[in-house]
């Protein structure tokens, strides 16, 4: 929550109204100061003065509105301004409260905005039941980072403009993709899937763009590409980043035209085809290198999403583990539930793969554990090492314990165990490790038997 006013005493006064109805207010001394330090991407609940000097409650209401997941705006006015907070219920302002403010009012109003916020996320959640049983996967947004995407995304949606989406490998750029499609008025038509970087330049021409019997060898009939069979509905490039630059000029072609030409053939064919694409390349240093079209770039970018890995969305942690683990249940027939140390493992693991190494992570310590309940220890995630274009921050929180970890030995491990009377928190401790270091090297004991090393990997 956001308190902006700049009468010292009464901003005294509204800071201690909020916080004895149990609110923990950041304050700001005026609108632009708010502004300026970005909260209105910040703030799920905004209180503010109408009439200030440099930006006014009305430019914060302004900017809060446009923000992705728009913040609820309580108005604080005097009487010769009352005409103007009614007209900006009209701009989206949640209410408005009258000068000298009435304690009980305004926590009363402020209960209002928090409900109406709580409401408005648990229809979202349901809107994404819906789609799942429809069998469209909606990304899990418990954090605020993918509400705030997902907010975006909405927006997107209602457009038929491109839209570009970023993000490292595995952080489920395509679930995104299909989230967009799901909102839009394309839903429930052909949603189409190339990658890009699986197929070469020559093949990816033909997939594409189609072409004419005898366009080259092996062309023994024509084939419609796929801008045509995606025509009235929505084709997604997936890895759009390793097209060859000969690739990306034709594809800007298409885009700019609304038009395709077969391999091997002169004649235009119309298409309307919504185009989502996807990279987890730096695309302005391929620019730069002359390997990416800034044109293209420019062309695709209309709109785009960053989608956050997951060692930045930590909230989503546990609710994305618990519906993977219910999936491999359900595949495999397996009884599997998280041990509570499990989930703090989990919460302390930098995730260098994102999602995909959380979803395959669990489906194989569902097959290959013997017990009903999944320890730390049956997790073995195959790129817990770093891995070439692996973000020297997945590994940052990882490397101050390398060398120490790497001298532990198992019989040091139950020493501190025993010592502690089997409390693995403070058995860490002891050790100079983190929780999630010590599941690691007990996960490498119980594999590798009393011989092996307990290193850190």
């Amino acid at each position: 929550m956001a308190l902006i006013e700049d009468d010292a005493q009464l901003q005294r006064f509204l800071s201690r109204v909020l916080v004895s109805g149990g609110y923990e207010p950041e304050v700001f001394g005026s609108g632009t100061e708010f502004l300026k330090a970005e909260g209105p991407e910040s703030f799920d609940i905004v209180v503010t003065d109408l009439q200030m000097e440099g930006a006014s409650g009305i430019d914060v209401l302004k900017a809060c509105r446009a923000a992705a997941d728009a913040a609820e705006v309580i108005l604080v006015t005097g009487f010769a301004s009352i005409r103007t907070a009614v007209e900006a219920m009209g701009l989206g302002a949640f209410d408005y409260l009258a000068k000298p403010v009435n304690s009980k009012e305004l926590l009363h109003r402020v209960a209002q905005a928090v409900e109406g916020k709580r409401l408005k996320w648990q229809i979202d959640a349901l809107a994404g039941e819906e789609r799942r049983r429809r069998g469209t996967p909606t990304p899990v947004a418990e954090s605020r980072a993918m509400r705030d995407l997902l907010a975006l995304a909405r927006k997107a949606a209602s457009s038929s403009s491109t839209v570009l989406l970023l993000g490292e490998t595995g952080t489920g750029k395509d679930v995104v993709a299909r989230y967009i499609v799901s909102n839009s008025s394309r839903e429930g038509k052909t949603f189409l899937t190339v990658n890009c970087a699986a197929l070469p330049e020559d093949l990816l021409e033909s997939e594409l763009f189609g072409h004419a019997r005898g366009a080259f060898s092996g062309a023994h009939a024509l084939k419609r590409g796929l801008f045509e069979e995606a025509s009235g509905a929505t084709l997604f490039l997936d890895e759009v980043g390793s097209m060859s630059l000969p690739a990306q000029a034709k594809l800007l072609r298409v885009l700019e035209e609304g038009t395709v030409r077969r391999v091997g053939e002169n004649q235009p064919i119309g298409v309307n085809v919504r185009v989502i694409a996807a990279t987890n390349r730096d695309l302005t240093a391929a620019i730069a290198s002359g390997e990416f079209r800034d044109d293209l770039y420019y062309r695709l970018s209309v709109v785009t999403l960053l989608v956050p890995p997951l060692r930045e969305r930590r909230e989503d942690i546990e609710p994305l583990a618990r519906h993977f683990l219910a999936e491999s249940v359900r595949r495999t027939g397996k009884d599997r539930v998280f041990a509570p140390e499990t989930l703090d493992f989990f919460r302390e693991y930098g995730f260098p793969g994102n999602v995909r190494e959380l979803r395959y992570g669990i489906e194989q310590s569902v097959i290959l554990s013997e017990g009903g309940v999944l320890q730390p220890g049956d997790f073995h995630f195959s790129a817990a090492r770093r891995g070439p274009g692996r973000p020297a921050s997945a590994v940052a929180s990882r490397s101050h314990s390398r060398p120490i970890a790497e001298e532990i030995t198992p019989e040091q491990v139950e020493e501190a165990l025993e010592a502690h009377g089997g409390n693995r928190n403070q058995a860490a401790r002891a050790l100079g490790i983190s929780r999630a270091t010590l599941y690691r090297l007990l996960g490498r004991i119980a594999a590798g038997g009393e011989n092996s090393r307990a290193g850190d990997s």
